[in-house]
């Protein structure tokens, strides 16, 4: 018999393309008797299409063809899904009428593909035989910090409301279907969390209700070791660590948002992430276990790589720092240091190379260093539990074409060149993921 822990299922956009087999999940899930919790995405596209809509030039005929399309993509009654589309409306008008867009203005409009997704799926379900309530999580009180575009949301502040508005829908025997991707701001103002942001909509509703487990559901989506687009020999990846997890979403695999797995390692809730086209493709998020000590490889594409060359290197106090530190203060995200003995090499993102450049540049001034020229690189990494023990089993031919490499107990970071990646992939697969692993 199933305990009273509630199950969060969340349905990606590309998943929602085939309500028939997010229904025939929905059913089969609540039939073990658990309450339910939806979470939805915005259908496919749609984030995008909304975001696209205020390009200039803003036309009238424009935004009438933006409102027929989404009521065509979300067939509801007029009575639920009018008032969204009037707010798709006047929010693309007003974005049009200033010189330049507020972010405030952006995410309330990003923030309509979910809504207008909640209500459609809520209908689908209530008219094949599963009541259901379309929820929005402002209003329910899924509170956020105020970083348009990229928010956290605040567990504990949202828990009291949650649990009480989502409590009301069980006690109807309905199930809620909630907006992912966005929550209230400071002032209510509406917050989005980031693309692929519903992932951490559901983890967090699932850390706040105590929920069983957190299911994200997507289309055709699985964890691999390695994209196959590169490793043919790529395998499913039937368990990581909460940390595993964390790390490759942060180095950039769009399978998981890099927010997501936090409330649920703080909770101790799993994370099963499914492919809703063939669900046997299922990779389970948990704590850290003894299970073969997995491999994942991901990359980061398209960086830039400048050096530094500083007289007495790493060994000038506070050097390092003050890298960070004026590239900070240029608005430049650093991806990745290395270091040597003489050589600071700073590894940034394509677009803010120029800034990062003239801000290593002013440095090199005062410190009577030399900047190199900029080198496109991309990043490897190899991530697993005790990943540290395994550089033993790496080929010399990799690390001698590397341009840096750094390593923290789960993650093995490697900057190559264009010409370098697809063999290195290979490689690193063929010695951490084919090579049998023992503990």
């Amino acid at each position: 018999m199933a305990d009273s822990a509630p199950i969060v299922l969340k349905f990606g956009g590309a998943a929602l393309s085939d309500p028939a087999k997010v229904l025939r999940w929905v059913r089969l899930r609540g039939a073990r008797g658990n309450p339910l919790v939806v979470v939805v995405s915005a259908r496919e596209g749609m984030t995008d299409r909304l975001l696209r809509s205020v390009r200039r030039p803003i036309r009238e005929p424009s935004i009438r063809r933006l409102i027929q399309e989404l009521r065509q993509r979300h067939p509801a009654p007029a009575a639920e899904v009018d008032p969204i589309l009037e707010t798709v409306r006047s929010t693309v008008r007003k974005i049009g009428s200033g010189r330049s867009p507020d972010p405030a203005d952006l995410d309330r409009l990003a923030a309509q593909g979910e809504r207008l997704a909640a209500v459609w799926l809520a209908g689908e379900m209530s008219r094949r035989g599963i009541a259901a309530t379309s929820v929005d999580a402002d209003r329910l009180g899924l509170r956020t910090d105020r970083h348009f575009g990229s928010a956290r949301i605040q567990v504990e502040a949202s828990r009291p409301a949650v649990r009480r508005g989502i409590g009301r829908i069980w006690a109807q025997g309905r199930v809620p279907v909630v907006t992912g991707f966005f929550g209230r701001g400071p002032g209510g103002t509406v917050t989005t969390l980031g693309r692929g942001g519903s992932d951490y909509s559901a983890t967090a509703l699932g850390a706040i209700l105590g929920a069983r487990r957190v299911e994200l559901l997507k289309q055709r989506v699985s964890i691999r070791s390695a994209d196959p687009r590169w490793v043919a020999r790529s395998r499913p990846l039937g368990y990581l660590s909460y940390e595993e997890a964390e790390e490759l979403a942060q180095f950039g695999a769009r399978v998981l948002h890099a927010w997501a797995i936090e409330p649920a390692r703080r909770a101790g809730i799993p994370i099963l992430v499914r492919s809703l086209a063939d669900p046997r493709q299922t990779t389970t998020v948990g704590p850290a276990i003894d299970h073969g000590t997995p491999r994942a490889l991901t990359v980061v594409p398209s960086l830039r790589l400048l050096g530094l060359r500083v007289p007495g290197g790493r060994d000038q106090p506070g050097i390092i720092a003050e890298v960070t530190r004026c590239l900070a203060e240029s608005q430049v995200n650093l991806v990745q240091l290395y270091t040597s003995a003489t050589l600071l090499c700073a590894i940034v993102e394509s677009r803010q190379a120029g800034r990062a450049r003239r801000a290593l540049a002013g440095l090199a001034r005062h410190r009577d260093a030399v900047a190199e020229p900029p080198q496109a690189v991309n990043m490897v990494i190899a991530i697993g539990e005790r990943i540290l023990e395994d550089i033993r089993r790496l080929p010399i031919s990799i690390l001698e074409s590397t341009l840096g490499v750094a390593a923290t107990p789960r993650a093995l970071s490697l900057a190559v060149r264009d010409s370098d990646l697809g063999p290195t992939l290979r490689a690193l697969h063929r010695a951490l993921v084919e090579a049998e692993i023992r503990p």
